[in-house]
Order: C-alpha cells, then structure tokens, then sequence
C-alpha cells in the first residue's frame, strides 16, 4: 500500500472519531439542558399546568416525559426509562423511590409534572408573606397514576416478540437498522444516518451498553477488511481450499446481519490441534469486540441469558463430544432454535416458563464433530482444517479499531433498499445450490453464506482475489458446492435411520447368558443372504427359535412375513372366506419371504433400550414411521397385533429387506 495510500486511510479514521466524539459531546450537552429546574417553565409551560395527550401524558412542545410508557403485561409495567432502558416494574414497586428511579437522568421533571410545594410562611401579624411556596419534591401518587393510566391506554406489551436487542433488524420495509446500543443506524442511499433508541415501528430497541458504530466514511476495495480476512484464512490449510475460506468469510457477513436475516447459518471449525482455530477465534474476537459473545465453556442457559435480546454473533470454543450431553445437546437446540429465530422456553424457579428468541448465527470449534443429527448439520458448514506447515506464514493482524465497522458498514450498504441487495445475491446462488441437489435447507444454509460473501467482498475485490462470486459465476458453486461432496451431508443421516441403527446396535441387558451383544448381530446370524441378495451360508448361524426367544426377551418382536399376514387369513377363515396367502402379502404390501422385526409402539422394555436417546420417551413410532419410502415401515392395524412377553402389542412391522436396501438419504 502507498504512503498516499495509507495516509488517506488514516485521515478517514480520523474524519469517523471526530465524528463520533462530536456525536457523544452533542448528547452530554443535550442531556444538561434538558432537565431545567423545577420552577422555571418549560416550553412557556408553568410547572403543573401541561396539557395532557390520549394517553394522559404532557403534550405541550417541550414538556415530553422523558420516561415512556410502554404497555402492560398482567401485572407487570413497561417503561423506557430517563436513561433510555427498558425497564419492568410491577404496581408495588411504582412508589416514591421507583419514581425517582426511573427518572434518574431527570430529577427535576416530576418536581415539574407533578409538583409538590412548601406552605407560603406569613408574618403571624400582618399577615405578609415572608417565604413564598416552593417546589420541595413531587407528589409520587400523581405520577404513579398518570404512569399506570398511559401504560393501560398504550395496550399489552410482551417483550417476547417486541424487544430488539443490539445488533442487526429490519424495519417493515426491509430496510436494515443497526442497533448499536446507544443509538440505531440506518444505510440510505449509501449514506449513514443515526436514530435514537426507543420504539420504532411498534418494535423496542432499548437503550443498552454502546456497540462500535459502522464506519461512516467512504470504503474502497482497497479499504475493505475483507481483502485482509480472506488472504488470513488462506494461509491456514483447508480441506476445501477454494471453498472453506469463502464460507468462513460468509459466515462474518451474515453474523453482522444477525435479526435481519430469515435464516442465520452456523459454522463449525473442525480441525486436530495445532490446525489454527484457535486463532481463526482470536481473529474473530479482534474483529467483532463487544458484538461477539464468545466463550469456551459455557451452558445454553448461560448464552441465552447473557445475549438478552441481542442478535449478535456466538462463538464456541473447544465444543468436543466429550463434554457433558446434555449441556452439548441443549446448546445445538439452541442454535437449532436461532438459525429460525423460533420462540423457546425454559422453566424458571418459581415456576413460570420464560421465554428465550435468539437470532444469531453460531460458530463452533472442535477436534470432533460434536454435531451428528440431519437437524443440526442441515444448518451448519462444516469447515475441515487441517494442520500448518513448519514454513506456513501467519496471517496478518486486523485493526481492532476500524475493521469490525467497515465490515458492518459494507454489509449495511450492500443490504440494498428493502434489502433488495441480499435478496438478489441469495436467490442467484440458491438456484446454483438447487442445481447441486441441495433441498431448501441447503439452499438456505449455504446459499446465505455464499451470498454474503458475495456482498462483503464487491465485485471488484472478488475479481481481485480470484473467489467465484460475481455475476454469472454463481454456476462454479454448483459443482463445487454439490450436495454429494458435503461430508456433513453424507453423514446426516434421516431420523427414521438412526432410531431403527440405535435398536439394532444397542446392547441388550438382558442377555446375560447369551453369545450375541446386539438385536442386529442375531439378524445378522439369521440372514442367508448378505446385502446384495447373495447367498451368504448355507445354513443359518442362528436357529430361526433360538432369534426369536432372544429378541422378544429384549422387548421386540421377530415373524417372517408369512407368519405377519397369518392371523388375517385365519380370521376371515372363521368368516367363511377364503384368502390365499400370496393375495394377502400382495394386499399388505409384504414380500414373499423375510424378516420381520416388530417394534412395541408402548413398552417400558423398548424405552429402557433406548435409554439416553432422542426417542427414548416414546418417540420411536413416530420416527420409525418418517421413513418416506414405502412398503419398509407397516403400521396398518390389521396385522401390527403382535404377541411380545405374552402379551398382544401394537406395533410398527420393519421389512428388515428393503430397510437395508433402501436409500441411506
């Protein structure tokens, strides 16, 4: 880079702090002046004698309260304090020091609104006014009906879908808004603009902790931290050389824009010790400062409770499959819950359900996949490192002070007018993804990162860098970015499957005695033919008795499909009618021959099989009956009466056959 170059840079650096501190300087002096004393007028207005509007509070120019009453929920009011905070107080707490609490900013204003004077001190004799009345202090009840009446007036308020936290949101338009704490910011026309914080648009964005602002100045290629975070990620060693490193830098785009996205795709760093994800974190951390909530050791409840309202970034550190399960699987459902924004909740104490809504994307790191269900690995990029060489170079360092709101200010840009922006890059690269054979959640993971990529970068630095993302070439993802060349794809494997693989493979308790472990190695011993139909023995390694006793002991049933379509046949016999046994198969949709395992779809044995699983409560049926192709599961009422334990059960019927023939997707 040139002195010209660098000198330039550095007086646009200066050009934004200026700005900000002239900003912050603007609002300390409007803060001094807008609290006058008590018994000087305000707008003309005499202290105690405004006007009140709808909702009974001052209308007159000049005297707006600076506490804004939100709305209620049962007995809980909302307010947005003199200092710009969200604030819920219930009716009891509404007395003469919550008072003084919530207009802490502004001591002077209730005195004014509500006054309450000294008595006038006369001269006993002649009756002369000696000291005239004086504004002591307020009268608590009047405000408090005033507060409670605007509160009822503004209507039910729940925080649960109203509350915007800091990070990124859009207005009904689509147009983005920033919250960065202390203020908003909004992009038109490629200009910035500042808003206070409060309720825009029905929505609350409080006023909170202050968040690095988005650069405000110009931002060429040259200028544009991406340029130096993708030649860093480079220097690390990818799986997916050409890919990886563009994903990773999507995943940044799309985490500035957190709240505003529909759909916030995760990432995952999966690499052995000494691959660099340590660092890649440390980058992020440098990059993101306070918009990032990163941590190495922590609960779903801990992230929750620490994010609040907030949309911004997530990063986890060291999230190995060792680690306790169900800490690991609260915080996948956590992020499973954030990719959609869905609504969860969580018991409380006094025991109350309380809400949670997150909307921001997720990064993780980890030696081992911590993440195994279709669910989770739908809305995670797998990012394979593998480890430096002895000579590898190491990335340069970032400017903690500039990179991160140049980032957001080229994200905010490219957003577009009605986000039309994003809408154009997405929709170009999901129909690429959809031609690779991605499904909609594919299209929607990938085709968001891809997209911001395309958005961080410009179409000058992508050409620059060599990274297929401008026009036209969305088509290169297609091949590349194919749905049979995901590993994480080829693992997630349907929940149908993984429910019947963990019966099959689960050790049976039961048999103590026995010289088999598994309900699939004594189906293993009974087949005669392996996977491709081909005979495998002559005989059995198992009796055809022997596999029965053994399965119905662990709680399970096992018939050949001859014996399934039996008690049919033998009922309509009773009736005078006659059924052959092929036209009943036929009608059942069995074959001629095979195995049949019969799976309770209540029992306390099949639970306890499954215990420590996602089915283990029951939920077996269910997803054993996902399977989308037919003729493998049966559950028709006809034939699912099978006798387990000597006792009849309905149950789900697997055609063990065409289960180990079907697709594995």
């Amino acid at each position: 880079m040139s002195d010209t170059t660098k000198t330039t840079a550095g007086q646009r650096a200066n050009v934004v702090a200026f700005g900000a501190a002239a900003r912050e300087i603007e609002r300390l002096r409007a803060q001094q002046h807008r609290d006058p004393l008590p018994f000087l007028p305000r707008g003309g207005v005499k202290a105690g004698e405004w006007q009140p509007d709808l909702y009974g509070m001052p209308k007159d120019p000049g005297v707006e309260s600076p506490v804004e009453p939100i709305g209620y929920e049962g007995d809980v009011y909302y307010f947005i304090d003199s200092r710009g905070q969200f604030r819920a107080l219930k009716a009891e707490k509404l007395n003469q020091v919550g008072i003084q609490d919530l207009f802490s900013a502004t001591p002077n204003y209730p005195k004014f609104i509500h006054p309450r004077r000294s008595k006038e001190i006369r001269n006993p004799k002649t009756q002369e006014i000696i000291k005239e009345s004086e504004i002591v202090s307020f009268e608590a009840d009047d405000i408090k009906e005033m507060l409670f009446l605007a509160c009822s007036r503004k209507g039910f308020f729940s925080p649960e879908n109203k509350m915007r936290g800091r990070g990124s949101w859009t207005f009904k338009s689509g147009n983005l808004v920033y919250h960065a704490g202390d203020c908003l910011w909004k992009c038109e026309r490629g200009k910035f603009v500042e808003m206070p914080t409060g309720v825009h648009e029905g929505n609350l964005y409080p006023h909170l902790s202050a968040l690095p602002a988005p650069w405000t100045e110009e931002l060429t290629a040259e200028d544009n931290p991406a340029k130096a975070l993708l030649a860093g990620f480079r220097k690390s060693k990818w799986l997916r050389p050409d890919v990886d490193p563009v994903l990773l830098l999507g995943w940044i785009g799309g985490a500035y824009l957190g709240g505003a996205l529909d759909w916030r795709p995760s990432a995952l760093l999966l690499g052995d010790k000494g691959t660099g994800k340590s660092t890649l974190q440390n980058t992020l951390k440098v990059l993101f400062g306070d918009a990032l909530f990163h941590s190495s050791d922590s609960t779903a409840a801990g992230i929750y409770q620490a994010m609040g309202h907030d949309s911004r970034a997530v990063a986890l550190d060291e999230m190995e499959p060792g680690m306790d399960a169900r800490k690991a699987s609260n915080i996948a459902d956590l992020m499973r819950s954030s990719a959609s924004g869905a609504i969860g909740r969580r018991g409380s104490s006094d025991g109350t359900a309380n809400a949670y809504q997150m909307r921001s994307a997720f990064l993780f790191s980890a030696i081992n996949n911590p993440l195994h269900t279709a669910a989770d690995l739908s809305r995670v990029a797998v990012l394979r490192m593998l480890p430096f060489d002895k000579d590898s170079e190491k990335p340069e360092s970032i400017n903690a002070d500039t990179a991160g709101p140049k980032v957001l200010a080229q994200m905010m840009r490219a957003w577009g007018d009605n986000g039309q922006g994003f809408k154009y890059q997405y929709e170009r690269f999901a129909e690429a993804l959809k031609q690779g054979g991605h499904d909609k959640r594919g299209q929607d993971t990938y085709g968001t990162l891809l997209a911001c990529a395309a958005m961080m970068l410009g179409d000058e630095l992508a050409g620059e860098m060599g990274v297929k993302v401008g026009p036209e070439e969305e088509r290169w993802w297609t091949e590349h970015l194919s749905i049979d060349s995901l590993p994480e794809v080829e693992d997630a494997t349907p929940n149908y499957r993984q429910c019947l693989d963990r019966i099959l493979t689960t050790t049976v308790k039961e048999w103590r005695n026995s010289s088999h472990n598994t309900i699939g190695q004594v189906l293993q011993e009974l087949r005669t033919v392996d996977a491709d139909g081909m005979a495998a023995s002559d005989e059995a390694r198992v009796s055809r008795d022997k596999a029965k006793q053994e399965i119905n002991i662990a709680g399970f049933g096992l018939l050949n499909t001859r014996e399934v379509v039996a008690t049919v046949i033998r009922a309509a016999a009773q009736k005078g009618i006659q059924i052959k046994q092929e036209a009943a198969l036929q009608e059942f949709g069995l074959p001629e021959a095979g195995w049949v395992l019969a799976v309770p779809n209540k029992s306390n044995k099949v639970s306890k099989h499954l215990e420590g699983s996602d089915w283990q409560l029951g939920g077996w049926k269910d997803a054993l009956r996902q399977c989308p192709i037919a003729g493998v599961m049966i559950g028709r009422s006809e034939i699912n009466r099978v006798v387990i334990d000597g006792v009849q059960q309905r149950c789900t019927l697997v055609v063990l056959d065409r289960y180990h023939q079907a697709p594995e997707k």
